[in-house]
C-alpha cells in the first residue's frame, strides 16, 4: 500500500498534466470545458472548468462553491514557481480574476513544489507542467460564473522568461464537470492542515524561532514517515518578508527530523518577530502544511 501511495503522489507531483477528460454516464457528469491554449516562448497555459461540487469531491471544497484548473505545459526542462520561489529569485504566478463576471471570490491551491538547486542557487517549483486548482464562490448560486483570467507567470531554464495569457471559461451552476485526472491528482497534491493528516503526510512536532543572539534561526522539527529521503521545509513571512530556505540538521533517534534556516543580514529580524511564519512539508509520500507564530 505505501509503494502505491508513494507512486501517486509522485505522478501528481511530476506526471502527465494533459487533463484527461474522463465522463461518468451514471452521474451526470457533463464534459469539462476548457479554453483554448495560449501558447508563450517554451510554454502554454489554459483554464479548465471543474464544475460545481459533487458528491465525490464535497470533502474538497464547501457546497456551493465550484472548481477550475489553471494549467501550465512546459517544454522538456523548463521549470515554473511556487507561490514563494526561493533564493535564486523568480517570478511566481500572479492572477487577476477582475474580468470575471458573478464571481466573489477565487482561491488558488497549490500542489506541494519541490526544490531545484544549481549554480545559481535554489529554487522551489515544478517541473515540466503544473496544475493548479482553483475553488471559486459565486456571487449568485444560479448563475454561471463567466471566468476571466489575465495569467502572468514565470519560467526558468538556463534564463528566466516572463510569460502572459489571458485565460476565460464558463463553469456552470449545478453541473458536475467530469474532473479531469490531472486536476484530481492537483488536489490530492495540495499540502493538508495538521488536523487533516493522512498516514503518510509529513507530521509538525515542533517550530521556534531565536530572534536574538548572534546566530537568530528558525527552527523545524517533524516526523516524515517516508523518512529523509525527498523530505524538505519551505517558510513563508507575511508582509513579504523574506526568509531563507531551511537545510536539514539532523536526524534525532525517534526519527524526528531537524531542519534549520539560519536568519542573516539578509533577514529583517526585527520585523520578522510576532509574525505568523507558514510551514509547507514536503516529502515523496504526502505533503502537509501549519502556520506558528515567531516571539
Amino acid at each position: 500500500m505505501m509503494r502505491r501511495t508513494t507512486l501517486a503522489f509522485r505522478s501528481a507531483l511530476g506526471g502527465i498534466f494533459a487533463l484527461i477528460v474522463v465522463a461518468s454516464s451514471g452521474l451526470g457528469h457533463a464534459l469539462a470545458a476548457a479554453s483554448p491554449w495560449v501558447t508563450g516562448p517554451k510554454a502554454q497555459a489554459r483554464l479548465v472548468s471543474g464544475g460545481s461540487v459533487d458528491r465525490d469531491r464535497a470533502a474538497l471544497v464547501e457546497d456551493g462553491k465550484r472548481l477550475a484548473f489553471v494549467e501550465i505545459l512546459l517544454e522538456p526542462g523548463w521549470k515554473t514557481y511556487w507561490r514563494t520561489p526561493g533564493d535564486a529569485g523568480g517570478l511566481p504566478p500572479s492572477f487577476d480574476w477582475s474580468k470575471s463576471a458573478n464571481l466573489a471570490h477565487a482561491e488558488v491551491l497549490y500542489p506541494a513544489p519541490r526544490r531545484f538547486t544549481d549554480r545559481s542557487g535554489n529554487t522551489i517549483g515544478y517541473e515540466g507542467g503544473l496544475v493548479l486548482p482553483v475553488v471559486l464562490t459565486p456571487e449568485r448560486q444560479n448563475e454561471p460564473i463567466s471566468l476571466a483570467l489575465d495569467f502572468h507567470y514565470g519560467i526558468c531554464k538556463d534564463v528566466c522568461v516572463p510569460v502572459d495569457a489571458a485565460l476565460s471559461v464558463e463553469v456552470k451552476a449545478g453541473e458536475a464537470d467530469a474532473a479531469a485526472l490531472a486536476g484530481l491528482s492537483a488536489l490530492e497534491a495540495v499540502p493538508r492542515a495538521q488536523d487533516k493528516l493522512r498516514p503518510l503526510d509529513p507530521q509538525l512536532v515542533s517550530a521556534s524561532g531565536i530572534l536574538g543572539g548572534s546566530s537568530p534561526k528558525i527552527t523545524i522539527e517533524a516526523r516524515f514517515p517516508g523518512g529523509a529521503a525527498g523530505a524538505d521545509v519551505f517558510l513563508e513571512a507575511p508582509d513579504s518578508l523574506y526568509l531563507p530556505l531551511p537545510a536539514l540538521k539532523t536526524t534525532k533517534a525517534d526519527g524526528t527530523i531537524v531542519f534549520e534556516a539560519e536568519l542573516d543580514g539578509s533577514v529583517d529580524v526585527a520585523q520578522l518577530e510576532g509574525k505568523a511564519v507558514t510551514v509547507t512539508l514536503v516529502s515523496e509520500t504526502g505533503a502537509s502544511i501549519a502556520t506558528f507564530l515567531v516571539e
